[in-house]
């Protein structure tokens, strides 16, 4: 049976986020598009985001203002674009170190890696960005750029699903589903709310022990440290 692809919030892609005017097509007009995806990781990493305006965008890529909004219709759709490129490079070098990591290791070891990687990359993208990464949070999922998934369902029943059943294969098929789920969904909303209301608490350590403990406790463990 044919999948669904559902609403934006559902499919977990990429149908909120502010989207350019047209894409490059020849190679002259991608290496203009180049420079400015370059240029504003560049002003966000090294100037912050409160930086980020047209004119200081031309300055640092050298492409004339009237030729950014040939392509965009305003910043947050460059900034779209940074985004993506972050995230494809989180899916495929940090998401294949992560399983090369974890191969072998117990399950509370395992989602110990999983969940650090999940900080840290929030992290990054909160750092980069605080204003677009908190409202378009939604869209910004790195796991749906590792496989051809159209939904986050799909995401969640082909990733986690699997991963807790692997380790707990005796576990009520309706327990694993909402698991997995509470695993998939859950942690990342309750980094990015507290990245929202106390930001300072996300790079501590014990928050990073708490979200483990919430994790396990989804599969009604607890941690053996």
């Amino acid at each position: 049976m044919a999948r669904s692809k559902g609403s934006p919030e559902e499919s977990g892609g990429k149908g909120r986020l502010p989207a350019p005017r047209k894409l490059p097509s020849q190679s002259r007009s991608r290496s203009l598009v180049s420079a400015l995806i370059e240029a504003c990781l560049r002003i966000l990493q090294g100037e912050g985001a409160e930086a980020l305006t047209m004119n200081r965008l031309s300055e640092v890529s050298g492409v004339a203002v009237g030729s950014i909004y040939q392509y965009f219709p305003n910043m947050e759709a460059i900034v779209t674009l940074a985004f993506d490129h972050i995230l494809d490079e989180e899916a495929t070098v940090h998401v294949s170190a992560l399983r090369e990591r974890i191969a072998g290791l117990a399950l509370d070891a395992a989602l110990r890696e999983i969940l650090d990687n999940m900080v840290r990359m929030e992290l990054r993208l909160y750092r980069l960005h605080r204003e677009f990464h908190l409202k378009y949070h939604p869209d910004l999922k790195v796991g749906m750029r590792t496989g051809p998934y159209e939904t986050t369902r799909q995401y969640v029943d082909e990733t986690w699903s699997a991963f807790v059943a692997m380790y707990l294969p005796a576990l009520d098929p309706l327990r694993r589903d909402m698991a997995a789920y509470m695993l998939g969904i859950g942690m990342r909303a309750t980094i990015r709310a507290t990245l929202e209301d106390a930001p300072e608490r996300v790079a501590e350590p014990a928050f990073r022990e708490c979200l483990l403990a919430m994790a396990l406790g989804a599969l009604e463990l607890r941690s053996s440290s």
